[in-house]
């Protein structure tokens, strides 16, 4: 109890306070238990530690309090782009006082540090600048415009320096002018455009496809003027805008902005905004220099087209000169005023092989419905026998170019036309091979397999008969040792003669047919048909054709449907024909003393 007594009696007996310009140092009196900080005026410390809240006090503590940081006076300079574009402030804090703890502490048992805080101004301190000084430089400076919200609050926020952005400018929006994007390519020089003609080898040929877009414009926007923080305008650029000009075969879309092909042909640009469309191509001839033609529209040779080359076309192609040794290929019609010379030349392709699916799918139809009853009428005789060794026996004995024929179907089936190759039409087809090819007949349990496939035939050939393509004609004038395909009508002026001539509409040789082989799906009329026996002449029809010949040599052929007929010698005004069912020829014997007019 003595030695407590002693450590009271070494405390002073009032607090003591000592000021050392950064902090206050205080030893506590005798009466003092407690010690209560004011975080808000500064830091409380006692033996290097803290103190955040009420403290006991020990005989011998001494505590240090450091004045939080003083509050700060206002000074700027306000600062303006020439151009002004903005205006910014640098923005500075200086000291202007602290806060005081006073030296005079009274005897009580708690001290409480906010009751014995003051806050000192400097003597030297002007007055602080206000928000109203402030707007009032901002309207000398003639700053009217862009001032940003809140600057004041900003400013008073800075604590040290600092740059503020006061104002600034509204920015145009630039005008965006009309723009060009263009697939065809540069306009014509003046090289390429002679007394109004176009030199298509020279504008490096190039098609393009009905509906194509050949350019493209992207619409402007007129600009919005902006303003600085003066309050003056900035300007922008007037909307430059541009029109397409339509010359021919040329549509614009519904928007406005697309320029479109009105059919196939060859896009040109004549100048920066004017475009057409040729759907004709004209040359003086197909040689090396033009090379191979594939043009979409129609095609118009004023000369010849020689060895090696090939013309195709979409639409027609009329030639003034000959072919020799060249490939021709025409979807709506060929004209040859001269000769045709070991060539090769197909009218209507798509149309040429929709016609031999139809015949040789027309073909099978008739020979398996025959085959089908057949076997279903030997089935009744002998219902102990299985269907599969029955369909055999037919097969081998009455149709036994059935099993060949659905496999050349088969093969046509790989060829990529889904407007009337379907996929039931394939299952169909490969069902047929499975079971009448080969050993296929042994492994069918039931007719209906096939019966189904029939019906699948049936109704592809009642949806592809209107189809056929109607008034595809080629006209020629002389045709030796060349291969034709025609999907419409076939007419020649003077002859053929070696070729392999396949027509699906009409035939009509104003000349000599001889040797080679000739087939038509519709009428025949030829002046004066074979010769020697040294170059056999062979004729196919559908069974339905009619036949016309003035003059037709002995050794000649004929295929009508199924029926064969030779003309083993030579006749005048031969008529084959069919009525009521029945196939009937007419003739006249040859009179040597007459002579073909």
């Amino acid at each position: 109890m003595q030695g407590v007594k002693d450590e009271i009696n070494k405390r002073p007996e009032k607090t003591q306070v000592t000021w050392d310009g950064t902090k206050y140092t205080l030893l506590t009196g005798q009466t003092i238990e407690k010690i209560i900080p004011f975080p808000a005026a500064g830091k409380l410390f006692h033996n290097g530690e803290e103190i955040h809240s009420e403290h006991i006090v020990q005989p011998g503590d001494a505590y240090e309090f450091i004045p939080e940081g003083t509050l700060q006076g206002l000074i700027w300079e306000l600062q303006v782009c020439p151009e002004g574009s903005k205006a910014t402030v640098k923005v500075k804090r200086q000291p202007v006082g602290r806060f005081k703890l006073q030296e005079d502490i009274p005897e009580v048992q708690i001290l409480n540090l906010e009751e014995l805080i003051t806050w000192q101004d400097v003597p030297e301190q002007e007055e602080e600048p206000s928000k109203e000084t402030f707007y009032k430089q901002l309207a000398e400076k003639g700053i009217v415009h862009g001032i940003l919200p809140d600057i004041w609050g900003k400013i008073l926020a800075v604590e040290n320096a600092a740059d503020i952005v006061v104002a600034e400018s509204t920015p145009p929006v630039q005008t965006q002018h009309a723009q060009l994007i263009d697939y065809v390519g540069k306009p014509l020089e003046d090289n390429q455009q002679k007394d109004g003609k176009i030199d298509y080898f020279a504008c490096k040929l190039r098609v393009c496809r009905k509906d194509e877009v050949l350019a493209k414009k992207i619409p402007g926007k007129e600009g919005i003027p902006g303003k600085n923080v003066f309050g003056q305008p900035l300007p922008v650029e007037q909307l430059k805008d541009f029109s397409f000009k339509l010359k021919k075969n040329i549509y614009i879309s519904e928007d406005g902005l697309e320029l479109r092909a009105a059919c196939d042909g060859i896009p040109v640009r004549l100048g920066t905004y004017d475009y057409l469309v040729e759907n004709v191509y004209i040359a003086k001839d197909i040689d090396l220099s033009t090379g191979s033609i594939d043009f979409p529209g129609d095609v118009l040779v004023v000369g010849d087209v020689h060895d090696g080359l090939r013309v195709y076309s979409g639409g027609k192609i009329q030639i003034g000169g000959s072919v020799s040794g060249a490939e021709l290929k025409a979807e709506a019609g060929l004209q040859v005023i001269k000769n045709v010379i070991a060539s090769k030349i197909t009218i209507g392709e798509k149309h040429v092989f929709r016609s031999r699916l139809y015949q040789d799918m027309q073909g099978i139809y008739e020979e398996l419905e025959l085959c089908l009853a057949q076997v279903e009428r030997l089935k009744q005789a002998s219902s102990q026998t299985p269907v599969g060794p029955l369909l055999k026996v037919v097969l081998e004995k009455n149709f036994p170019n059935l099993p060949k024929m659905v496999e050349d179907i088969a093969k046509l089936m790989n060829t990529k036309d889904p407007e009337i190759i379907s996929d039931e039409l394939k299952v169909a087809v490969e069902t047929l091979k499975h079971f009448l090819v080969g050993a296929g007949p042994l492994n069918l349990k039931d007719l209906i397999y096939l019966k189904n496939a029939l019906k699948v035939i049936e109704h592809f050939l009642a949806i592809t008969e209107n189809l056929i393509p109607q008034n595809v004609l080629c006209d020629t004038s002389y045709i030796q040792n060349s291969e034709l395909n025609c999907a419409g009508d076939f007419n020649c002026s003077k002859g053929v003669y070696n070729s392999n001539i396949r027509v699906q509409g009409n035939t009509k040789v104003a000349g000599v047919f001889r040797g080679g082989e000739l087939y038509c799906g519709g009428n025949i009329y030829i002046r004066e048909l074979g010769g020697s026996a040294i170059s056999p002449t062979t004729v196919k029809t559908d069974k339905d054709s009619k036949i016309k010949i003035d003059y037709c040599h002995a050794n000649v052929i004929f295929h009508i449907g199924k029926q064969l007929l030779r003309i083993d010698e030579s006749v005048q005004q031969l008529e084959i024909y069919r009525e009521k069912g029945v196939l009937k020829m007419e003739k006249l014997k040859w009179n040597a003393s007459s002579q073909l007019v």
